[in-house]
């Protein structure tokens, strides 16, 4: 696991997360707990809000970058399933905080992001942290990088009406992908998995996520066009 000497009260803060947060939820993998009480979130999100890092809330960086709440996000990354020997491909990546847990507990994480200035930051961070198995690519997350295709993981951080289908394809086989879908403008969202086995998918749902108005999809706008006389 990557090492980074926080300061004692992030520390105390993190740690009062894995209690009171994860465990009494029923978040029990030794992998995961490890991961979230090694990485230090409060990098991952801008100065002004490292107070929030830790709380049971979800933090907004940018309109449509966002950390979930500690919890939806250990639970999702269990639902991912990911090993050792896996190799992640973690799409949306935004600042970084999800490729740098699975990097404690996977064999490589690719990340992908389309903002240049998140890319650059969240690769900063991982090499502060010293995490040397995961980078960060400022590329079109909704493609994918075939290059290196098939993944035992694809993970897509945020929330997406749907998922994009070039991701699914770099699934390899008994692969799995994770993801969270939401109709634009809705407040709840489902944690969706989809399995790749012997060429066929399979799709779930595996829980519900409440969303704020902060992070829901925003909706579509409705067009009226005027008639020309």
């Amino acid at each position: 696991m990557p090492f980074f000497q926080s300061t004692p009260a992030f520390e105390t803060a993190r740690r009062n997360m894995v209690l009171g947060q994860l465990i009494p939820n029923r978040v029990s993998s030794p992998a995961v707990l490890r991961a979230m009480s090694s990485v230090p979130r409060e990098l991952f999100v801008p100065d002004r809000l490292q107070s929030l890092a830790y709380a049971d809330e979800p933090v907004v960086i940018r309109e449509g970058t966002f950390l979930f709440e500690p919890l939806v996000a250990a639970r999702l990354i269990l639902l991912a399933d990911a090993g050792e020997n896996d190799v992640v491909l973690n799409a949306k990546a935004g600042t970084g905080y999800t490729a740098a847990l699975f990097s404690g507990f996977v064999k490589a994480v690719i990340a992908l992001e389309a903002d240049a200035a998140f890319c650059e930051t969240a690769q900063d961070i991982l090499m502060r942290t010293e995490t040397d198995n995961a980078a960060v690519l400022n590329r079109n997350p909704d493609l994918g990088f075939p290059s290196q295709a098939p993944y035992d993981v694809v993970f897509v951080d945020g929330i997406v009406a749907r998922p994009p289908e070039a991701l699914i394809a770099q699934l390899a086989d008994g692969g799995r992908m994770v993801y969270v879908e939401s109709k634009p403008g809705a407040l709840s969202a489902k944690a969706g998995k989809i399995v790749k086995k012997n060429g066929v998918l399979s799709f779930t749902f595996a829980f519900d996520i409440a969303l704020n108005a902060e992070i829901r999809l925003p909706e579509y706008k409705n067009f009226v066009f005027e008639e020309v006389s």
